[in-house]
């Protein structure tokens, strides 16, 4: 078995095979592990955004509609993958605004589910490593409930990457954490500032 935290690096390796050699005499065997690739999703939020230019009271306010920009990126180390998506689900007191860039991108909405999925398909080995990769910006307009007040909200919730490894025939995903109204990524925000008032 290999280690799950297989070291990263910024190299253009391709298609890893590691190698083994085991000896006992007289007999010899040699042994060798294709490395599946390493899917990398990011997340982040931002309320001070130029591309869709957000709105609303912050620290958000109950009853009231404040709008974020929700950024997804991917890294893809070692291997070209296929039928990449990313899947999240939206709380209910969060909704879609339609803005989208890149605009043409495969995203879809399923209300009975409120999950949202990117189909962002073939990611090419080292996309996003040192360099440009994929990366989905939308935004959601959050209001929050009388029952938040006084604690941060949810914008999005169980974010998570997966593929097909086409080196390994192995599927790959990547999740994170949930992102809060306590976690925007703007410069000088401070966690405070998301607590709903």
């Amino acid at each position: 078995n290999l280690k799950q935290d297989f070291p990263l690096t910024e190299s253009k390796a391709k298609n890893l095979l590691l190698k083994n050699s085991v000896s006992l005499a007289p007999a010899r065997e040699e042994f060798a592990v294709k490395v599946n690739s390493k899917l990398v999703l990011e997340q982040q939020g931002f309320f001070n955004d130029e591309v869709f230019g957000n709105s609303g009271p912050l620290p958000p306010k109950v009853g009231q509609s404040t709008t974020f920009t929700v950024i997804w990126e991917l890294k893809n180390y070692y291997n070209d993958l296929r039928n990449v998506k990313i899947k999240a689900v939206l709380p209910s007191f969060v909704s879609l605004t339609g803005q989208l860039f890149p605009r043409d991108s495969s995203f879809v909405f399923d209300s009975q589910s409120r999950e949202i999925i990117w189909e962002v398909g073939e990611v090419q080995a080292g996309q996003g490593v040192g360099g440009e990769g994929p990366s989905l910006s939308f935004q959601v307009s959050l209001n929050p409930s009388a029952s938040q007040q006084g604690q941060t909200a949810e914008i999005i919730n169980k974010s998570q990457a997966f593929g097909d490894d086409t080196w390994t025939q192995n599927a790959v995903a990547s999740a994170v954490q949930t992102l809060t109204t306590g976690l925007l990524s703007d410069e000088g925000f401070t966690s405070s500032q998301g607590i709903v008032q």
